[in-house]
C-alpha cells in the first residue's frame, strides 16, 4: 500500500469502528424509548377510567391514588428527564462518559414501575366495582412491556458479568457470546412455554431471577386468562 492510500484506509477504519461502537448502544436507547412508550400509554389510559374507581376498595383507591399522582405531578419530572436525554443520545455521533449510569438508573425505574403495576394489576383482578375493559386494557400493554424489561434485565447482568469473565446465563442460540436480540427472544418465550428454557442460569442468582421471571409471566397470564373469561361470561 502506498504512503498517500495509508491515511484513507485509517480513516475508513476508524468510521467503520465509530459506526459500529455507534450502533451496539443505539438499540438500548430504542428500547428505552419504546418500553418508555407503552409504560406512558397504560398509566394514561389506566387515569383515563379513573373516575370508575372511586367507588372502589380501599386498595384500588391507593392505587388509584398513586398513578394520578404519577400522571399530574410525577410526570412532569420523569417524563423530560427521560425522553429528552434519550434523543440526545440517540443523535450522539459518540456515546458520552455519563450514557452508562443514566441508562441504568432509567432501567431502574422502570423495573420499578413494572414492580407497582403488577400490584396494581392483581389488586384490580380482585376489585368488581372497575370497567370490565379496564384490566384488560392493561394487560395488552403491560405484557410486552415487561418482556421487553426482562430481556434487557438480562441482557444487561450478563455483559456486566461477562466483563468479569463469569457469564450468568447460558442461552439456546449459536453463538458463543450471545447478542441483545437473542437475550429478548429468550424473555418472549417463555409466554410460549410452561417453563423458561430458552435461557438456564449459570448460578443460584441467576436461577432464582429465572423463576421469579417465570412467576411473574405466569401471573400475568393468569390475569388475562381470568378477566377474558369473565368478559365472556359477562355477556347477555
Amino acid at each position: 500500500m502506498t504512503t498517500s492510500q495509508e491515511p484513507h484506509h485509517r480513516n475508513a477504519t476508524n468510521s467503520h469502528s465509530i459506526d459500529r461502537s455507534t450502533s451496539a448502544y443505539r438499540w438500548e436507547i430504542g428500547f428505552f424509548l419504546c418500553a418508555s412508550t407503552l409504560l406512558v400509554i397504560q398509566v394514561l389510559l389506566f387515569y383515563h377510567d379513573i373516575n370508575s374507581l372511586a367507588n372502589g376498595r380501599v386498595a384500588v383507591a391507593v392505587y388509584a391514588a398513586v398513578e394520578s399522582f404519577v400522571v399530574r405531578r410525577l410526570a412532569y419530572l420523569t417524563m423530560p428527564a427521560i425522553y429528552i436525554p434519550l434523543f440526545c443520545l440517540l443523535f450522539c455521533a459518540r456515546p458520552p462518559a455519563w450514557m452508562r449510569l443514566y441508562l441504568d438508573i432509567v432501567g431502574g425505574y422502570i423495573i420499578f414501575r413494572m414492580i407497582t403495576q403488577l400490584i396494581g394489576l392483581n389488586i384490580l383482578l380482585f376489585d368488581f366495582t372497575t370497567s370490565r375493559f379496564l384490566l384488560i386494557t392493561q394487560l395488552i400493554f403491560f405484557l410486552p412491556y415487561t418482556l421487553l424489561l426482562w430481556g434487557w434485565i438480562y441482557w444487561r447482568l450478563d455483559s456486566f458479568a461477562r466483563l468479569r469473565g463469569r457469564p450468568q446465563f447460558r442461552l439456546d442460540c449459536d453463538r458463543e457470546i450471545p447478542r441483545p436480540v437473542d437475550y429478548f427472544g429468550a424473555s418472549f418465550s417463555s409466554v410460549f412455554s410452561a417453563s423458561i428454557s430458552a435461557i438456564k442460569g449459570n448460578s443460584a442468582r441467576a436461577r432464582m431471577l429465572i423463576i421469579i421471571h417465570g412467576i411473574v409471566i405466569y401471573d400475568v397470564m393468569v390475569l388475562t386468562l381470568s378477566r377474558a373469561l369473565a368478559l365472556v361470561q359477562s355477556r347477555p
